[in-house]
């Protein structure tokens, strides 16, 4: 029998930009900056994706609490382990601005990754395959034969061959011919909105890992605000902060597992699966933070 009986990875493309705080920071340059992993991408830590998707759960069944309680944990009885767990969302892709050079169409922004970050993509499928018996052959199959291509800038669904990304990164390209893989919008749309997606023709960028971590760098969005006092209409004494954002269409990945029971049976088929949207992170009152979640049964 497996360890985990269900399994779940699913896809969060962000539908406005999205700041997922580590807490502040006098170490950085940024007064408040976004979650990272241990390589320095832009991640989401589980505790923050699980209390966000559990909140949220709470609210859309209220008759479903201590079926919630049960699989995601109650706050007031943190000893009790819970019986489903969330992994941390890997970054997937990041839209970068770019220049194309000689391009009949050109484009105004692609999705860019690094084989670094496909490596633990594919890691998350290879552990969750052995550990539930699930199979994500078609993603995992098309990861590893991009991999094949490390030590090369590749691109998927377009004949780029020069290109200047975010202003300052010049990069020379090669079209994997032989790899296999739809539009990478399609990946994490349903076929409703495959249509439309489809109209955006956006190209994947996998940048070898010195220059694509230096290019997801610089697609981050960093914000400074102020405080105002209202009676003196100035800036308060250090009321002036920096803040850090992914943009809108960034895609994380991750996962839920669930060990055999009978709650976590109704739990992913009658409420989990049912969530679409999902608000993460801080910054919800100046239209921040709002996610799609995209289940990977239906996107893989």
């Amino acid at each position: 029998m497996p360890y985990y009986t269900f399994s779940e990875p699913f896809f969060i493309p962000a539908i406005t930009h999205l700041h997922v705080g580590s807490g502040s920071s006098v170490d950085e340059e940024i007064d408040l900056p976004f979650q990272r992993d241990e390589l320095g991408y832009p991640t989401i830590y589980a505790s923050s994706l699980k209390g966000a998707i559990k909140s949220f759960l709470l609210k859309e069944f209220p008759d479903k609490r201590d079926l919630i309680y049960k699989v995601l944990g109650e706050d007031e009885n943190p000893e009790e382990a819970s019986l489903g767990t969330f992994l941390d969302a890997i970054l997937f892709a990041i839209p970068s601005r770019i220049i194309e050079i000689d391009s009949a169409k050109p484009h105004v922004w692609v999705y860019v990754t690094t084989y670094e970050l496909l490596k633990k993509v594919k890691s998350y499928l290879d552990s969750i395959s052995q550990l539930s018996n699930a199979s994500f052959s078609n993603l995992q199959n098309t990861i590893d034969s991009i991999i094949r291509k490390e030590g090369k800038n590749i691109t998927l669904g377009s004949s780029l061959k020069t290109a200047i990304l975010n202003e300052d990164f010049h990069v020379e390209l090669e079209e994997a011919h032989d790899v296999k893989i739809p539009d990478i919008t399609n990946l994490v749309s349903d076929k409703v909105n495959k249509e439309r997606l489809e109209s955006d023709d956006v190209p994947l960028l996998v940048l070898e890992d010195s220059i694509g971590k230096e290019v997801i760098n610089r697609s981050l969005i960093r914000v400074r605000r102020i405080r105002i006092d209202k009676d003196k209409k100035t800036v308060v004494t250090g009321g002036l902060w920096s803040e850090e954002y992914v943009p809108m269409k960034t895609i994380f990945f991750s996962a839920f597992l669930g060990k055999e029971s009978k709650e976590n049976a109704v739990f992913v088929s009658c409420i989990l699966r049912k969530l679409k949207y999902v608000i993460l992170g801080g910054k919800e009152t100046i239209g921040k933070g709002i996610v799609e979640l995209r289940w990977g049964r239906d996107a893989l």
